[in-house]
Formats: structure tokens, C-alpha cells, sequence
């Protein structure tokens, strides 16, 4: 495998290492946000934009797509974070009961 081949698998700087993450910090929030759109949500991918108008709403479209991915994506993982925080623990069984269960 070679970085001309997979540019997107092999990165010519390694992920984890400090440059990386330099530059990372060093991207803007505009360039993430239209990786986002362009790879993920594919709406960018072959849009078929006649003038200035549909180019605008195309956009709006993606900027509001990629607004909803997030806030799903948010309340997903809140969610998840509550259930393992307040999973149901059993009532405590007293020790007599729980001989007579050990028993059968």
C-alpha cells in the first residue's frame, strides 16, 4: 500500500503523533465541517448546480444536514451516557432469602 494508491487510509504524517495533531488543531472549523458534508453525507459528491440560486440552497441544504448529524449524534451519546449512569440495581436481598436461593 502506498500513499498515492490509499491517500485517505495512509496519511503521509501518522495519526497520533504531535505533528498531527498540530496540524489538526490548525484546521479550520469551515474545513471540517465541508469534509463532513463532502465525505460522509455525500451531498457534495455530484451536485448538479445550474446557478447561483440552487448553489445557495444546495448549501443551506448541507449546512442544515450536517447541523442534524450532530445534534443526533449528541443526543445518542448524552443518551447512552445516562443508561450506563442510572442502569436499575436490584433491591438488596436479605441474607436469610439469599441462603434459601443459593440452596436450589
Amino acid at each position: 500500500m502506498s500513499i498515492k494508491e490509499y491517500p485517505r487510509l495512509i496519511n503521509e504524517i501518522p495519526r497520533g503523533t504531535k505533528r498531527y495533531g498540530t496540524i489538526k488543531k490548525l484546521r479550520s472549523a469551515a474545513e471540517r465541517a465541508n469534509s463532513t458534508i463532502k465525505e460522509d453525507i455525500k451531498i457534495l459528491e455530484k451536485p448538479r448546480v445550474l446557478n447561483g440560486f440552487r448553489a445557495n440552497i444546495l448549501g443551506q441544504m448541507a449546512g442544515i444536514t450536517l447541523l442534524l448529524k450532530r445534534a443526533c449524534s449528541f443526543i445518542a451519546k448524552i443518551t447512552n451516557q445516562f443508561a450506563k449512569c442510572l442502569k436499575l440495581k436490584p433491591p438488596p436481598i436479605p441474607k436469610s432469602i439469599q441462603n434459601i436461593i443459593q440452596l436450589e
